[in-house]
């Protein structure tokens, strides 16, 4: 007896064929974008050993120098906030374009999304800088080697909670390094951001709802409050029933309670 397919089944097998392929393609396609991200360090890039960083930097000396000396001499303090006594294994990279730098996060796409407000950034303990020397076309030269300290909060936060939320790591990261000041005035121009705003961790929404300007007084609020030796147990746990003896909607509440009383 011979069987024979039926026009329907040969459909079937043709669509299936046909998306087998394209998720083949997308995944294909996908590797390839993300190759600059295996591999953070460029070719012949010279290294620099302080007490409490490590610089890797290209052909921009003179400006690398610069950063490792500003990173090495003020991580003692931060690190110390944090609870180390000792140097981890945080690592620097440098890179004289900003695109390169993009690429190393976001692979060959980077340089395509039109960040050009973007400059530096922290993957776990290892941070990815643009050079000063070539700060690209919206900060210049001290933006870029003062924001290396922003980074190096977060990871050396990375070390003590890998998966923290970015509401805390940036809180913190602002907080402790590059902060602005909190002005009435911003709550007269601004939104507080919503407690869902504050459970992102989509950096877009973070950016957009005002993450940058109200993140440090949420830091700021739990330890002139509760202590930092309670901040330092949140950002381990982030258990805040277990750490504040309330939940996480509760500490928003009081956070925003304390912007409208405090900041009058």
């Amino acid at each position: 007896m011979r069987f024979f397919d039926s026009n329907e089944s040969r459909r079937k097998r043709k669509v299936g064929r046909f998306i087998l392929v394209t998720i083949v393609c997308l995944c294909l396609i996908c590797f390839i974008n993300f190759i600059p991200t295996f591999n953070l360090e460029t070719s012949n890039m010279s290294l620099l050993e302080g007490k409490w960083v490590n610089v890797y930097y290209e052909t921009e000396k003179d400006a690398a120098e610069d950063v490792f000396q500003y990173a090495d001499a003020e991580t003692e303090d931060i690190a110390e906030k944090l609870g180390f006594d000792k140097k981890q294994n945080i690592n620097i990279y440098i890179y004289d374009h900003q695109s390169t730098m993009q690429k190393k996060k976001y692979g060959y796409i980077g340089p395509l999304l039109g960040l050009d407000w973007y400059i530096g950034d922290n993957i776990g303990t290892d941070v990815i800088l643009t050079s000063p020397a070539n700060p690209g076309k919206v900060h210049d030269y001290d933006n870029n080697k003062y924001a290396v300290l922003h980074e190096i909060v977060h990871a050396y936060i990375s070390v003590k909670n890998p998966n923290i939320h970015l509401w805390l790591t940036e809180g913190m990261a602002l907080y402790l390094s590059n902060g602005e000041e909190f002005y009435k005035e911003y709550l007269e121009e601004m939104k507080i951001p919503t407690y869902e705003d504050t459970c992102t961790r989509n950096p877009i929404r973070f950016s957009n709802c005002g993450g940058y300007t109200f993140a440090n007084t949420y830091i700021e609020y739990l330890e002139s409050t509760y202590g930092w030796s309670k901040v330092l147990e949140l950002i381990e746990t982030e258990k805040y029933e277990q750490v504040f003896g309330k939940s996480s909607e509760e500490i928003y509440d009081e956070w925003v309670l304390y912007l409208n009383n405090y900041y009058q």
